[in-house]
């Protein structure tokens, strides 16, 4: 109903998560990310829809693009995909995963930019450090052409790096460490600015490219009409353009 409620009222896209465990209330229910979308997409029939974000952590490349190719059918082109190297409280632990910092950032970088190769041709190969496939095919290819858009979320340089190369839409909240709405919108005043350069130094237009900002606490957008205008307003004076709600 939530889903439908969202479309009804006119919001762009809603977006679910790809966790194993719930990151905020152990021992509570949460289920799969690709299979609920599933159901997202068949509930709806304008809003777009997609995962903030497929993790690494749980994920292959290979079956991310198949099942963002598929949805992309299923929902005759309103696919959105969200990559990121995902919250390590929401499940890295339960998957097994203790790479450092610097290899999860080298396995994202891999994990991108073969996604991206996968959305956009029939046949690849691809021989990275992390990931490899061979003749993989993806057939058909996706309604959205030259691929649905990609979502990426990133704060630090080189994850910004990644983003402004590869993504649709850059995609950031603040940060575990941002404990004033102050400092939430200092931090990112400074990543917009650091993201646009590396945009127009890969010769790409950073006003073509989603500045997105999931409203994350220590903001409360829900407070009062006045806040949240207030809000919308002092973000979109620093470049973003695509606002991120958790459900009141």
């Amino acid at each position: 109903q939530r889903w439908r409620d969202a479309e009804q009222l006119g919001f762009d896209v809603v977006w679910n998560c790809d966790t194993v465990v719930e990151p905020d209330r152990p021992r509570h229910m949460m289920f799969d990310g690709p299979a609920t979308l599933t159901m997202m997409a068949l509930e709806t029939s304008r809003i777009r829809v997609g995962t903030l974000v497929s993790s690494l952590y749980f994920r292959h490349p290979l079956a991310v693009a198949k099942a963002a190719m598929t949805l992309d059918h299923l929902t005759n082109g309103r696919i959105e995909v969200g990559l990121g190297v995902g919250d390590p409280s929401a499940g890295a632990a339960a998957a097994g995963v203790t790479w450092s910092p610097g290899e999860q950032v080298a396995r994202f970088a891999e994990f991108v930019e073969l996604v991206d190769l996968l959305l956009r041709q029939e046949v690849t190969t691809y021989a990275g450090k992390y990931y490899r496939c061979d003749a993989a095919e993806t057939i058909p290819l996706p309604v959205q052409r030259p691929r649905p858009p990609l979502t990426i979320a990133a704060h630090g340089p080189k994850m910004l790096r990644l983003a402004a190369r590869y993504a649709d839409a850059w995609s950031s909240w603040g940060g575990y460490g941002v404990e004033t709405e102050q400092d939430f919108y200092a931090v990112t005043a400074e990543r917009c600015v650091r993201f646009d350069e590396l945009a127009a130094g890969m010769g790409r237009d950073p006003l073509e490219i989603r500045h997105s900002i999931v409203c994350f606490p220590p903001l409360t957008p829900w407070e009062s009409t006045e806040y949240f205008i207030d809000m919308v307003g002092r973000f979109r004076a620093i470049g973003i353009d695509e606002f991120v709600l958790y459900w009141p």
